[in-house]
């Protein structure tokens, strides 16, 4: 059986926004532990998307062109960020991201 091709274009979007955040905000830690919680409570508050091929990628990126689904992205990723950030899972000196994530 070959390799699955597909993916979940949302998690590709919010990944890319996070990395945006993390530019931009250098008060975000950026320790493995809260990289992983911020995706994951963003994606569980949001709907899959996933596409299996390059059409599919182009119809999704039309999609995601629309203002509603980019705000609401921004918007869970923004809730997702601040709840890490008031509860983080990662000890005292990882705290301003010493502890490196793989990417």
């Amino acid at each position: 059986m070959n390799k699955p091709s597909y993916e979940n274009y949302i998690e590709k979007i919010v990944r890319e926004e996070l990395e945006n955040f993390f530019k931009n905000d250098t008060t975000l830690c950026r320790c493995e532990n809260c990289y992983q919680d911020i995706m994951t409570l963003t994606l569980n508050h949001l709907p899959p998307m996933y596409v299996a091929s390059n059409i599919g990628h182009i119809m999704t990126m039309f999609n995601l062109t629309k203002d509603q689904l980019h705000a609401q992205v921004l918007v869970e990723l923004t809730r997702s960020i601040e709840q890490v950030k008031k509860n983080p899972r990662h000890a005292p000196e990882d705290k301003h991201g010493h502890v490196k994530r793989n990417k």
